[in-house]
């Protein structure tokens, strides 16, 4: 109850802007990504690098981050009121901050930190410069990313509240398709047992409705594909407030405004997982999977049966979505399901039966897969084949179709030609239609190991090659002060780095998503003249590449 009423007494509060000009949102919280939810707001920067951040209410610094991925160069301000407040892609810290993290960096040889501070350190009143906005990280386009979180549980909490009278929003929802899914071996639609996609149009009257007649019998679930929409944007947000009912009565219902880190990959259950990797398109499923412990959901009635709907009667059953966002605009989506009878084809399952809700072990052929329970979002047939001597040290295993896993499960590949001298070179990879993406592992006896977080086709593979530098105009460096690579790596990854002037660690930036390493002149640490530069870039395997150069500043 303390935690409920902290909430909601913060939340009843106003904030001041982290920015000095209008507000404008290119993202919300709960936005659908790639296996998480949004965990916070973006405000647009007019696409301009460098504007003022300021603190919205009085804190002290607790956390500094810098990666060349994620958050970027992000900062955590706590605040007296039991929340902290996360900015996140700055293009730099306040100076006297910026400075502490530079000494940090130079103290740990290492671009990439995470530091944690006492509440001595940096005392931060309201409205207090604290960076400049950018483009760090893995973000896609100069923002920032601004989070309130419960400082005792770190969850992020929906920060738009504190901002709604500085924001308009009059624009509803918008219902773009539905999908329907009969239920394997209980349910049929249109004669048809797999899923379907149902189209919606607008009415004369502007009215969204559904295209397609729908004759169904048995069990069935429904699933939308929709968006949010604000004023002065052209963004797509995500759904705040989602309700299914029929006949008048509530079968889903979620409020997407607080979740926890650990739950957000249960996203892949939210959604049609399959049509997210298949099209790229979000479907939220209006179904609760049994292995589902997404927190946003609300349950009423002991009878829902969590959003499965039982055709049992040959009559027309009235349903109704009701997506609604925080301003109260709403959308309506009212269609017919029509109960006639037809005969639902048995459910003839493949593979091994695996229950979410135990341990799931496969063991065979020189593979071994562990599927702790709690893994699985709902029980699944799975299945299992192998393809021999794919790569000269390992077979191919098809464990299962792609299908995510809510944690790290163990995987275990034995070698069926441990020939290889450099042990370290070996990793496990995931072998897709186009891609093959680098898992690693651990070499053990003749056997790989590692984690993965979804099924699919694994194998062993091994990296011998080095990372590739490429400088970038060096007649320019000595003029403008800054030394600048691309950087990049066939199969492992590029895990890491290091640059000297004449002997001595200087720190290179590393922009990942622009795959850019590059020093700039720090009168602090270097000097003016003739400088020895050596940079060593080093892959996951430890494949190494280095390039040496003469340069004067």
């Amino acid at each position: 109850m303390l935690l409920i009423f902290s909430y909601t007494t913060v939340s009843s509060q106003k904030l001041p802007s982290p920015l000095d000009i209008p507000i404008i949102l290119s993202g919300n919280f709960g936005e659908l990504r790639s296996n998480h939810f949004h965990s916070g707001i973006d405000f647009k920067t007019q696409g301009r690098i460098g504007l003022p951040i300021r603190a919205v209410k009085e804190a002290f610094v607790s956390r500094i981050s810098v990666s060349p991925r994620g958050y970027g160069r992000a900062l955590y301000l706590q605040h007296p009121d039991g929340t902290t407040s996360v900015y996140a892609h700055l293009n730099s810290f306040a100076a006297p901050i910026e400075n502490f993290v530079r000494d940090s960096q130079y103290i740990k040889e290492s671009f990439p930190v995470d530091l944690s501070l006492s509440e001595e350190i940096f005392h931060i009143k309201t409205g207090q410069i604290i960076g400049y906005g950018g483009n760090t990280g893995s973000s896609g386009g100069p923002h920032l990313h601004f989070e309130i979180r419960d400082t005792q549980t770190n969850e992020p909490i929906d920060p738009l509240p504190f901002f709604k009278t500085q924001i308009k929003d009059t624009r509803k929802p918008q219902i773009r398709a539905m999908m329907i899914y009969p239920q394997e071996g209980k349910g049929i639609v249109n004669g048809k047992t797999e899923k379907q996609v149902l189209k919606i149009s607008k009415d004369k009257a502007g009215k969204d409705t559904v295209q397609t007649p729908i004759n169904a019998w048995g069990e069935i679930a429904m699933g939308i594909k929709a968006y949010d929409a604000m004023n002065d944007a052209t963004n797509i947000y995500g759904v705040r407030e989602l309700s299914l009912s029929v006949d008048d009565k509530i079968v889903f219902h979620y409020i997407l405004d607080r979740f926890s880190f650990a739950q957000t990959r249960y996203l892949n259950s939210f959604v049609d997982w399959e049509e997210w990797i298949l099209s790229r398109k979000f479907y939220m499923k209006s179904v609760i999977e049994p292995g589902n412990l997404l927190n946003c959901y609300v349950k009423k009635d002991a009878d829902s049966n969590n959003g499965i709907i039982n055709i049992e009667e040959e009559r027309s059953y009235n349903f109704k979505y009701a997506l609604k966002d925080l301003y109260d605009n709403t959308s309506i989506l009212e269609f017919e399901v029509v109960g006639q009878k037809q005969d639902i084809p048995t459910f003839k399952p493949f593979g091994t039966y695996y229950a979410h809700s135990k341990d799931n072990i496969t063991e065979r052929d020189g593979v071994k897969l562990s599927i702790p329970k709690g893994n699985l979002y709902t029980d699944i047939y799975f299945t299992y084949s192998m393809l021999k001597n794919y790569t000269p040290y390992s077979h191919l295993y098809k464990l299962h179709k792609r299908w995510p896993l809510h944690k790290d499960c163990p995987l275990e590949i034995t070698l069926c030609n441990d020939s290889f001298p450099d042990k370290e070179k070996y990793g496990i990879t995931a072998i897709g239609e186009k891609k093959i993406s680098w898992i690693g592992g651990v070499y053990q006896n003749g056997t790989i190991k590692t984690n993965i977080r979804e099924l699919g086709a694994y194998t062993v593979s091994i990296d011998t090659t080095s990372p590739k530098i490429l400088p970038i105009l060096p007649n320019k460096w000595a003029i403008e002060k800054k030394i600048s690579f691309k950087i990049s790596d066939n199969l492992s990854g590029i895990a890491q780095w290091k640059g000297t002037l004449n002997g001595e660690f200087v720190l290179f930036e590393y922009d990942a998503k622009k795959a850019l390493l590059f020093c700039e002149f720090d009168p602090k640490r270097m000097s003016i003249g003739k400088q020895k530069l050596e940079l060593h870039v080093f892959d996951a395997c430890g494949n190494e590449q280095s390039y040496k150069a003469n340069i004067s500043w």
